[in-house]
């Protein structure tokens, strides 16, 4: 295993501190492949965007993409909002002059929100765009526990920390904290779905639900992910060899976020009031992206 290899593979590790320290030691590497690349690279090795919505299976999209053709993960991370310890919004400008950096074969993970100005620059820069979301209401389950429990330096931590229980905490997640928008970009369920949704009906975006590439879909959709990285590249590949790898690449506890990864726990959850309060802040995210409706 290469050094490079290592520090790639330690991008997944649970201890933050690790994960940390490989995307640092990831930059002199990433600066010299930056500096040897050519035109004719771009079309060949093309670059990857692997985008999702918070809590929607980042990882398990990352793991998939990593076995795409000649791919390096140096640990860069595009983000529409600043570190988890502002917490604040990006400008459409900056995201898009971090994507014009990437690099031939590179593997880029982001949380981008829907932008003209972004989707122009994925578009300039040639690279192939893969874009993850998953049914809200088991976002916003994942989100309580994550926010709760996981990440103690997030700058939301204090607030889900000092709810009263799990299921105010979920309710939490659900209403947003609209009321500290100029301190932190926080809003409800709805509005930080319609962010991104833009990205799923884009004829320039393979889009997948986590729940489908979490099913006997699974792969159908592996093959499809491979089909459309191999028709915007230049080099010929070899299909089945590539599916192969990506479904021996899976391995959910590679993710430092995995809990469960499966789908429709909210109905086990969610109270009346959970329910209630998705109607009133989720807008009509259910019926407009084909999620199943609450019964009833």
């Amino acid at each position: 295993m290469s050094p490079v290899d290592f520090l790639q593979r330690n991008l997944h590790n649970r201890s933050g501190l690790i994960r940390k320290g490989a995307a640092f030691a990831l930059r002199a590497p990433r600066r010299l492949a930056r500096a040897k690349a050519k035109p004719a690279d771009y079309a060949s090795r093309p670059p990857v965007l692997a985008n999702s919505f918070p809590k929607s299976g980042t990882h398990l999209l990352d793991q998939i993409l990593e076995a795409l053709p000649a791919r390096r993960n140096y640990g860069e991370f595009l983000s529409s909002m600043t570190s988890s310890f502002r917490f604040q919004r990006r400008t459409s400008s900056e995201s898009a002059a971090a994507l014009r950096t990437a690099i031939p074969g590179e593997l880029v993970r982001s949380h981008l929100f829907f932008a003209t100005e972004i989707a122009e620059a994925v578009v300039e820069t040639g690279i192939v765009h893969y874009f993850i979301y998953r049914d809200p209401r088991d976002v916003v389950l994942s989100e309580a526990h994550y926010l709760r429990s996981l990440n103690r330096w997030h700058r939301l931590h204090p607030f889900f920390r000092d709810a009263p229980s799990l299921d105010a905490a979920i309710e939490l997640s659900i209403r947003g904290i609209p009321e500290k928008s100029d301190s932190f970009y926080y809003p409800p369920i709805g509005e930080r779905f319609e962010q991104y949704a833009p990205w799923i009906q884009r004829d320039d975006v393979f889009a997948v639900r986590f729940e489908d590439l979490v099913s006997d879909q699974q792969p159908e959709l592996l093959r499809q992910i491979a089909d459309y990285y191999a028709a915007r590249s230049a080099t010929p590949m070899d299909i089945d060899a590539v599916v192969a790898g990506m479904r021996a690449s899976v391995d959910p506890e590679r993710s430092h976020t995995y809990r469960k990864g499966r789908s429709g726990g909210w109905r086990e959850k969610f109270t009346t009031r959970h329910r209630d309060l998705f109607r009133e802040y989720g807008g009509d995210v259910l019926d407009r992206y084909g999620f199943d409706p609450f019964e009833g």
